[in-house]
C-alpha cells in the first residue's frame, strides 16, 4: 500500500523538465515575495528589505513572512501579529496568522499557528474562517492554492473580490508539495520536501486547476518561489537568491 502510494505522487508529477537561466542576487533571504512589479523579503534575523533598481533597502521592521500583490504588503512577525505597510508604516492589524499572502485579488489571506485558514474581504473588516487546515496558503485571480502538514495540494475555486472564502469546497490535486505560490497572473509553482521545484501547467480562468504537473530543472535545491514579469525567484537551501527565466 505504501509503494502504490509513493508511485501515484511519482507518476502524479510529468517527467519533462525545463532548464532554467538564472542569475545569483546578492544577500540572503529566507523568504521572498513577489507581485505587481514589487519584491519584499525578510532574512535570518527578520529584517525586512524591499529591491529596487539600485539593490536592497531594509525597511523598518522585523518579520518572519512578508508578501506582495493586488492586496497590498502584508506581513507576520515572530509573535504571528499581522501587519498592513500603509504609508510606509507598519500597521497592525487584528489577528495573528503564522503566514500570509497578498496576492488575491484585494483579499489577503493566510495560516494560523494551528493551520487554520482565513481569508479578509476587501483587506479590512474581519477574517473570514474557512473550513480545513493548511500550512501554507496562496492566492491568485483565479483561485487560491494551499498544503496541509503531509504536502497534500488542494485548490479552493470561486475565490472573487466579494467572496474571499471561494466555494468552500476543496478540490484535492495529485502531486506532493511543501510550500506553494501563486502569481498575480495566477502561474503556480511549487517546491518539494526535497527541494525540487514545479509549475503548473494549463492554467487559466476557464480552468483553474490547470491540467498537470511539469518539474523546473534547477541544480540546486531549493525552500521557496515566488513568480511575477517573468522571473522566477528562488531561495536556495543556503538562502542564497537567484533571479531566473525559463
Amino acid at each position: 500500500m505504501e509503494r502504490t502510494a509513493v508511485l501515484f505522487v511519482l507518476l502524479s508529477f510529468c517527467i519533462t523538465s525545463l532548464a532554467l537561466e538564472c542569475r545569483v542576487v546578492p544577500g540572503k533571504l529566507k523568504q521572498l515575495d513577489v507581485g505587481n512589479g514589487q519584491m519584499f523579503g525578510v532574512n535570518s534575523s527578520n529584517e525586512v528589505y524591499t529591491l529596487y533598481s539600485t539593490g536592497w533597502i531594509q525597511v523598518p521592521g522585523s518579520l518572519k513572512h512578508v508578501s506582495v500583490g493586488p492586496a497590498g504588503v502584508w506581513g507576520v512577525d515572530s509573535n504571528n501579529y499581522i501587519y498592513k505597510l500603509v504609508g510606509g508604516d507598519w500597521v497592525i492589524v487584528p489577528g495573528l496568522l503564522k503566514q500570509v499572502d497578498a496576492g488575491g485579488m484585494f483579499s489577503p489571506a493566510g495560516v494560523s499557528m494551528n493551520d487554520d485558514i482565513f481569508c479578509l474581504t476587501g483587506g479590512q473588516g474581519s477574517w473570514t474562517y474557512i473550513p480545513g487546515k493548511l500550512k501554507y496558503y496562496s492566492c491568485g485571480p483565479y483561485s487560491c492554492w494551499g498544503v496541509n502538514s503531509a504536502d497534500t495540494i488542494f485548490i479552493m475555486k470561486g475565490v472573487t473580490p466579494t467572496a474571499c472564502a471561494g466555494s468552500l469546497s476543496w478540490e484535492q490535486i495529485p502531486g506532493a508539495l511543501s510550500m506553494i505560490e501563486v502569481s498575480t497572473d495566477g502561474k503556480v509553482f511549487g517546491v518539494t520536501s526535497n527541494g525540487d521545484i514545479y509549475e503548473r501547467d494549463g492554467v487559466s480562468m476557464s480552468n483553474p486547476a490547470g491540467t498537470g504537473w511539469h518539474q523546473v530543472q534547477h541544480p540546486q535545491k531549493v525552500k521557496h518561489v515566488s513568480y511575477d514579469l517573468g522571473h522566477l525567484w528562488l531561495i536556495n537551501a543556503d538562502n542564497s537568491i537567484m533571479d531566473c527565466t525559463e
